[in-house]
């Protein structure tokens, strides 16, 4: 039986490509949602794209987001369907720890702190500037809620 050498280096490559894309996949996101899920043991952060808790808004609950650029805001109102990644005005921490939005994504820059079950109607320091998120974080240079 003779084999060519592109059937050799085809039968190779699909076992090959379907580890690579294994190995490549992405880590599991926080949810995001019109409404808290308690269930999932964080609590949540609720974002708006408002001033004063108005406009359209994103539930977050389940883990840290390190970059807001693939979540939208998801209720009725305005800002409804644009990204949450620097368009944020105001929050809610639904969590029994501080939750901590920043300046920038994977946890940096300038920062505002919500503590356990805070309201800010108007971020401070990451006012339509917010990129992240983590549950029970807080730093004393961030402004605290």
């Amino acid at each position: 039986m003779v084999f060519s050498r592109a059937r050799i280096v085809a039968a190779l490559s699909v076992p090959l490509t379907a580890a690579t894309l294994l190995v490549a996949a992405p880590t599991a996101n926080a949810a995001a949602g019109s409404s808290c899920d308690l269930s999932s043991g964080t609590g949540c952060l609720r974002i708006f794209y408002n001033s004063n808790r108005q406009g359209s808004s994103t539930y977050f609950y389940g883990s840290n987001v390190s970059n807001f650029a693939n979540y939208t805001f998801l209720t009725s109102g305005a800002g409804k369907g644009l990204t949450v990644k620097n368009n944020a005005a105001a929050a809610i921490n639904d969590a029994s720890s501080s939750t901590t939005i920043f300046f920038n994504s994977n946890y940096g820059g300038a920062c505002d702190t919500l503590t356990y079950y805070a309201i800010a109607d108007q971020l401070r320091n990451t006012y339509n500037n917010n990129a992240s998120f983590k549950f029970d974080y807080s730093a004393s240079s961030c402004y605290k809620f």
